[in-house]
């Protein structure tokens, strides 16, 4: 909790601060260049904007307790110093994801250019193009997701943020296998390209949805269903993907519905995680069997297998599993909170395991997790990005020469 006294003295910093901005100071005047690593235990705030403007907007904001996505605030607890990087799967895509990455970040900007040589129809020319990422199926829209990954994680790690660990959900997977260590960009491309592409060809009219109810419930409900519908993913205690015949999956969630679960189709036409791809694992098995996967540097908890064989990690065994098993999301995050890990970034073109996320730090009893993500729709990626390092500044972690800092008012001006 913050002193009434130290939030009342914050308050009037951005105040002042605010003000100076509208007489027209500079912001770097408010807010010097370097970010010091300022008292353990105080409380901070982070404003980003694209102008002295909309800095100013943000400071007064926060100061009048209006909720806005200019401003965060929080205790320099050390909460931030170990964090682990989330990955996500089909859904987060957006379109003109990943367009700001190509001219906001050298590093993201030197990783998309690799990958336009690696990835079939390219990255650069269908990031370009706003309607690419709707206009296909699986195999052009998840090369794109797990390019933007890949593409903000290097970003991450030329700033020098480092995480405790990895982990994936789904496809997301091999991006977090390739920051871990296990891949090579290359090898991550082929696994992507192999999956997505066959992922595509197993379609045959299958869907997706999550519901909100424990994987148990759903299980019970999908044997209830005439047709083929199964749990693909459990996602939180209380959020289950399933997966299976277009009809089948419409009519569970058409029951659970009238029930009132909370229910959500997911946009694709594919059953990924269920006997729909029981035809194309051999196949899989086969192109991926020249994969030379090496041992993580960084710790990558599997969502595959409840005990990985560290001899089996990211071969072409592995991502046949990857592919057909459910995943196992929530018993990963949950491992990770009882490792002490308080801080989880989701690392994509937008959110899709934020909530799934807090539910399950919540079922641990993890106090005041700092769960963020470095993408959201229809926000250039600099924007997100610097939104989330302003969050983590907040809760302790020094980010020297990134962001501007007055105590602990820290304002970001550059959007």
């Amino acid at each position: 909790m913050f002193s009434a006294t130290e939030h009342t003295e914050l308050v009037a910093a951005a105040k002042s601060a605010a003000e100076l901005l509208v007489e027209g100071r500079r912001p770097e005047s408010v807010a010097p260049a370097r970010l010091p690593a300022g008292r353990p235990g105080e409380e901070r705030l982070a404003v980003v904007a694209a102008d002295a403007a909309g800095l100013a907007e943000g400071l007064v904001s926060f100061a009048d307790d209006i909720p806005s996505p200019r401003w965060t605030s929080g205790r320099a607890d050390g909460g931030a110093a170990r964090a682990a990087w989330c990955f996500g799967g089909h859904g987060s895509q957006w379109p003109g994801m990943g367009q700001a990455l190509l001219y906001g970040s050298p590093a993201a900007a030197r990783v998309l250019t690799e990958l336009d040589g690696l990835l079939p129809g390219g990255v650069v020319g269908p990031l370009r193009d706003p309607t690419a990422t709707e206009a296909g199926g699986p195999e052009a829209t998840q090369p794109l997701i797990f390019a933007v990954q890949v593409a903000t994680a290097h970003w991450l790690l030329s700033l020098g943020l480092r995480p405790e660990a990895v982990v994936g959900h789904s496809l997301g997977e091999v991006a977090a296998a390739h920051v871990a260590g296990a891949l090579t960009l290359a090898d991550a491309a082929r696994v992507v390209t192999v999956r997505s592409a066959l992922l595509a060809r197993a379609a045959g009219g299958g869907s997706m949805a999550t519901i909100g109810l424990d994987r148990h419930t759903v299980e019970r409900r999908c044997a209830e269903i005439p047709g083929t519908v199964v749990v693909a993913a459990h996602s939180a205690p209380r959020e289950t993907v399933v997966t299976g015949e277009a009809e089948a999956t419409r009519a569970l969630v058409a029951r659970l519905e009238a029930e009132g679960a909370r229910c959500r189709p997911i946009r694709i036409n594919a059953a990924s995680h269920s006997p729909f791809v029981d035809g194309v694992l051999p196949l899989m098995r086969e192109e991926l069997a020249g994969l030379s996967p090496a041992a993580p540097h960084t710790p990558w908890l599997s969502t595959v297998d409840a005990v990985p064989d560290p001899a089996d990690t990211a071969t072409a065994a592995y991502w046949t599993r990857n592919l057909r098993r459910p995943v196992r999301y929530t018993q990963a995050i949950a491992a990770l909170a009882r490792r002490g890990i308080r801080t989880f970034v989701e690392v994509g073109p937008h959110p899709v395991l934020v909530r799934p996320t807090r539910e399950t730090l919540r079922s641990e009893h993890v106090a005041d997790p700092l769960v963020a993500a470095t993408g959201h729709r229809n926000t250039p990626e600099p924007v997100s990005v610097q939104r989330l390092l302003g969050a983590l500044h907040c809760r302790g972690l020094a980010i020297p020469g990134t962001l501007h800092d007055q105590g602990p008012l820290a304002a970001h001006d550059r959007g």
